[in-house]
């Protein structure tokens, strides 16, 4: 499993952002991540531009000056020194790097039951959480379109050592989903813990959100009256 997830987020990095979906259990919080490594452009300065030499024209005598021949100079030829030929420096630009969080706090619950006033021994109490069925995001990071999806599981302790665990939150009368019957009268303390986990999906692919799931526990006290007593003659 995880090497089929390392594959599909090398895919992803090769497509775009590197995404992952994770879960922080001490926080309670659903963390999305994008990194995104972006290449270096390579920019090439401008050529200088060229100087080009006109000589100046002589200017004509305005009187007549005898020609008189001028002393021959021997002179030695001298061969052109060649000019090198000018180069283009490219210049490459640092790579850039890119990166977003997004975090969401998942919402708190309660632990309802039902009746509130004056439960009894051997009477049926119907518990539920008010725990939406599914815990939902949509969102965008680094233009790379997230869905995430949580899906809630319910264990119950009713304080008598009596358990039970249901993917339903259940729900008061006549929703007989979670009750629980009590045998003798006290006081009970009620424990409820949810657990979230589920999975992801972006760029056409699916996968489970890691980190462990996240765990919310709701306690209430419950006190348990004496039931009906059948008298006998």
């Amino acid at each position: 499993m995880f090497l089929m997830v390392g594959l599909l987020m090398a895919v992803n990095c090769a497509t775009g952002p590197c995404l992952q979906v994770y879960t922080d259990p001490l926080t309670n919080q659903l963390i999305i991540t994008a990194n995104q490594h972006a290449p270096g452009t390579i920019v090439a300065p401008k050529p200088r531009p060229k100087r080009i030499y006109v000589p100046r024209p002589k200017p004509k005598p305005t009187t007549w000056i005898p020609y008189k021949p001028r002393p021959t100079i021997h002179s030695t030829y001298r061969a052109p020194v060649k000019k090198k030929p000018s180069t283009v420096t490219k210049v490459a630009s640092a790579a850039i790097s890119l990166s977003d969080q997004i975090t969401k706090l998942l919402p708190g619950s309660q632990l309802l039951y039902q009746p509130t006033n004056n439960p009894v021994s051997g009477i049926p109490i119907y518990f539920w959480s008010d725990s939406n069925p599914v815990f939902q995001v949509v969102t965008a990071i680094l233009g790379i379109g997230v869905s995430v999806a949580l899906q809630p599981t319910f264990v119950w302790d009713f304080g008598d050592g009596a358990t039970f665990t249901t993917s339903n939150a259940g729900g008061p009368f006549p929703n007989a989903t979670v009750t629980h019957i009590y045998k003798t009268p006290g006081n009970y303390s009620v424990r409820l813990t949810i657990s979230w986990a589920g999975s992801w999906a972006a760029q056409g692919q699916v996968l489970p959100v890691l980190g462990g799931a996240i765990v919310q526990t709701v306690t209430t006290t419950i006190l348990v009256a004496p039931g009906p007593t059948n008298y006998t003659h």
